[in-house]
């Protein structure tokens, strides 16, 4: 029974949403040398983030491959970020991890996002964030927490968050590695959003922002 229930679970989460500005899919082979050109390969970008910046597309490549696998194990959910053009290259992502294991049985989820500097300033990963949180909690009826851990640094990203509805909830000390910018555990704000609390429909801002990522686990 658990088997089915995991793969039920699995199931219930679209490959792909659709936004008014945005496609959201699967990670795609395809999508290497993209998304290494936008965040992969660039640690400034990626400073906020749980993982390495990448040497080659080829590492971007396997760890395309990984989040897909990903999929299959019903370990994580990964969306690849592209505008809604024919075409259009991959740009950012949002994920969705399990709190806890085995995945079926956790009640909450854990949310990482990134994306490159281009766009940024637009709102886009405020939609997408807004329409990963929806479909989540309308498809996984298990699931009553999404949680994410923002850097204390990093205001852009609590400012995103807190545009999708997401509350603070405190500091966590020492809570989360962000090796691009330091060997040493960094202090983390913790918000959260809870089944039944209000979800707004995030403006895009007036003006470009500085970086926003949450921590990604890898």
């Amino acid at each position: 029974m658990i088997g089915s229930t995991a793969c039920a679970l699995h199931m219930a989460l679209f490959r792909t949403l659709e936004t008014p500005r945005l496609c959201l899919r699967e990670p795609r082979p395809a999508d290497a040398e993209a998304v290494f050109a936008a965040y992969a390969g660039h640690a400034e970008v990626l400073r906020y983030l749980g993982w390495r910046s990448h040497a080659s597309v080829e590492d971007t490549r396997r760890q395309l491959g990984y989040d897909t696998h990903r999929w299959l194990k019903h370990s994580a959910w990964v969306w690849m970020l592209a505008q809604r053009e024919p075409g259009a290259p991959a740009f950012g992502q949002v994920e969705l991890v399990p709190a806890s294991y085995p995945a079926e049985e956790s009640h909450a989820l854990r949310l990482g996002y990134v994306m490159g500097e281009a766009l940024r300033g637009q709102g886009l990963m405020s939609e997408a964030v807004h329409a990963v949180l929806v479909h989540a909690f309308d498809r996984l009826q298990p699931v009553w927490r999404i949680e994410a851990l923002c850097d204390v640094d990093n205001p852009a990203s609590a400012r995103l968050l807190e545009r999708v509805g997401m509350q603070r909830e405190g500091r966590v000390r020492r809570g989360v590695v962000h090796p691009n910018l330091s060997a040493e555990p960094r202090d983390a704000w913790l918000y959260a959003l809870t089944r039944g609390d209000p979800l707004p429909c995030p403006a895009a801002p007036a003006s470009a922002t500085p970086r926003a990522g949450a921590a990604q686990s890898r």
